[in-house]
């Protein structure tokens, strides 16, 4: 099967009302408001919302006349790419064209590729979604065994072994999957106790694109600042199902310009989003720098910084500590300091601790996430804050150190210089 195989555009109109249930069901709470309230300044969607216009059109696909021995029921929806070519306006016209990817005959069943183009009245292209289906029992046909090479969306996308950078936990609700199917992917599947005992499930499972978006709006919080231009493409493989009320956990590793992610169901301790990832672009880069750190380390900036060691000694010192420990720290800091140094030739770098998130890191570039107090100084003085040869209060009453954000929270970084003291 070739692209050359498409089928009728559909058209798909949304407002904002559509933009904020979408979010909504993807988790967003009161506290997102760029992402509920429709007069924030950055007010848009998640990225992932580029699922949403193609429903229609996969709907419109029939899967029957294009698959032998096709049965709804024995779809399995193995894997999801999406491409970000323009950012989504709040509200707009779209018209998506579903197109045959891939028929791959795998003996016991088939693994079907149908891919979706969508653009904007105009004809601009706006994002590309190809979604990887297995159809158990209709294989054996005597077609294809194996696919083409089609970049990142055929990525391997291995999870490293180190620990991840950065750790997010979210609770879903158990009428998750109800919100969610209002944004338009009405499969029976995840609704109806019935149909999902048909399917061999328990009770209603959450869709896999519910948990895909959730997965995709911690990263686009951590790594993309909320900012839909740094956001390029996102792969998945979906290794399990999620049952409505479970609590997911993204672990997401930096390498380059990708963000490397695994999804694990908390209660159960089962991976269900696996071989993931994210491709960054734009300020994104900028911010977290072109390469991943290494393992045990905060990854030096460009230039010749003393610090570089001290914020190594001060994120082994915190991986040091037990989970408990760490979260105990993290409970009791509650915020995310940016530091912004210049050393002796005039050269800066930024680097962050992040007290206030998961279990707490320590890396270079900014965090992912706002920084409650950011801290201009020079590299040897921050050299000597860490190591305690001076006094935090001191070099900020001298003008050596500057403070902006919440100030008073910078009266807990003594505490934390403290307890993770740097040996130098």
């Amino acid at each position: 099967a070739a692209k050359s195989l498409s089928f009728p555009a559909e058209v798909f109109e949304y407002k904002e009302r559509d933009v904020i249930l979408y979010n909504l069901g993807i988790g967003a709470t009161h506290k997102d408001l760029h992402l509920v309230y429709e007069n924030s300044d950055a007010f848009g969607p998640v990225p992932t919302f580029g699922v949403v216009p193609s429903f229609t059109a996969m709907n419109s696909v029939p899967f029957g006349d294009i698959l032998p021995s096709f049965n709804p029921m024995m779809l399995l929806h193995g894997e999801q790419y999406l491409e970000i070519i323009k950012p989504f306006p709040s509200s707009g016209k779209l018209i998506s064209t579903p197109y045959v990817v891939d028929i791959l005959d795998k003996g016991k069943g088939c693994v079907t590729t149908v891919g979706v183009k969508t653009t904007d009245e105009n004809g601009e292209d706006i994002c590309i979604n190809e979604f990887t289906m297995f159809i158990r029992g209709a294989g054996n046909f005597g077609g294809k065994k194996e696919g083409s090479n089609r970049g990142a969306a055929t990525a391997v996308n291995q999870a490293p072994s180190r620990k991840p950078d950065h750790v997010v936990q979210e609770k879903t609700h158990e009428d998750q999957a109800a919100l969610y199917r209002l944004s338009g992917d009405w499969n029976p599947l995840h609704i109806d106790p019935e149909m999902a005992a048909v399917g061999g499930f328990d009770v209603p499972i959450l869709h896999g694109l519910c948990s895909f978006g959730i997965a995709g709006k911690h990263i686009f919080k951590t790594y993309c600042n909320n900012d839909p231009a740094s956001f390029k493409n996102i792969k998945v493989r979906f290794a399990k199902t999620v049952n409505p009320g479970e609590t997911l956990e993204t672990s997401m590793w930096r390498e380059g310009n990708k963000v490397l992610f695994q999804v694990r169901a908390v209660e159960r301790n089962v991976i269900i989003i696996s071989n993931a990832a994210v491709e960054l672009q734009g300020d994104a880069l900028k911010a977290a720098g072109p390469a991943a750190a290494p393992a045990g380390g905060a990854a030096a900036p460009a230039g010749n910084f003393k610090s570089a060691a001290a914020f190594d000694q001060i994120k082994a010192g915190i991986e040091a500590m037990s989970k408990a420990e760490r979260e105990a720290q993290v409970k009791k800091v509650k915020a995310i300091f940016q530091f912004e140094l210049t050393n002796e030739a005039g050269q800066t770098a930024t680097y962050h601790v992040d007290l206030k998130n998961g279990a707490g890191n320590v890396g270079s570039g900014p965090s992912g996430a706002k920084a409650d107090v950011i801290i201009s100084t020079k590299d040897e003085v921050f050299v000597d804050l860490a190591s305690g040869k001076a006094n935090a209060q001191k070099l900020f009453m001298s003008g050596q150190i500057k403070v902006k954000g919440q100030v008073m929270l910078a009266t807990k970084l003594g505490d934390i210089l403290k307890t993770n003291k740097s040996k130098l």
